[in-house]
């Protein structure tokens, strides 16, 4: 659950809305993840955008760049985020505060496709987890399929482990770390676990 849990529930009529969604969707033949809405103020919406989607990740300057340049983009009406998903199992689902009903309608909905398409898109196998936590091989799929993605929990580890780094050795070597880990962040190639493993020549 997101650190925001138990402040941000939906109020009592979206949360008839959204079953009345999800019943719809699945009478179209979506087939999603369980999904938690929350509410969050445009502030919590653009810190969590900033995170990449994520309630929780490893503390670094780029995020807060980033809520910086969110937050501004907002207030001169450059850009509004209506929604976050997060591909998780069950999955979780941020509404804007604000939002008129019918935008609220219009996101849960559009929610649940996302949801789907996590679900059972070929390229989103690449996402699944072992039991161990580890990723799984995209190439299987088991049946009946329900892959363990706990992707905000797998994050917040990844904070944690951080943050004792950090503790240990000090801010400034593993922040330069980082910094170098993320310059070469846009060569990782993302279609490399649905490649075919050639032989190696011995």
């Amino acid at each position: 659950m997101s650190k925001f849990a138990l402040k941000t529930t939906l109020p009592g009529y979206l949360r008839e809305e959204q079953g009345r969604i999800e019943g719809i969707a699945r009478d179209y033949g979506l087939d999603f993840f369980p999904t938690v809405f929350e509410m969050l103020s445009y502030d919590q919406m653009n810190e969590i955008a900033a995170y990449g989607g994520f309630p929780t990740r490893y503390p670094h300057w780029r995020f807060g760049m980033e809520y910086e340049q969110l937050s501004k983009s907002y207030e001169y009406g450059l850009s509004k985020i209506y929604e976050l998903v997060i591909n998780n199992n069950p999955s979780f689902a941020y509404l804007l505060e604000g939002n008129s009903l019918t935008e609220q309608r219009l996101v849960m909905a559009h929610v649940y496709g996302h949801v789907d398409f996590f679900k059972n898109n070929f390229s989103f196998r690449a996402t699944d987890l072992d039991a161990h936590g580890n990723l799984s091989d995209p190439m299987r799929r088991a049946e009946p399929f329900n892959p363990q993605r706990k992707w905000v929990d797998k994050m917040a580890n990844h904070g944690q482990r951080v943050r004792r780094h950090m503790d240990r050795i000090g801010v400034s070597k593993v922040e330069e770390f980082i910094d170098f880990c993320l310059s070469i962040e846009n060569l990782i190639d993302p279609w490399r676990p649905f490649t075919p493993q050639r032989p190696r020549d011995s």
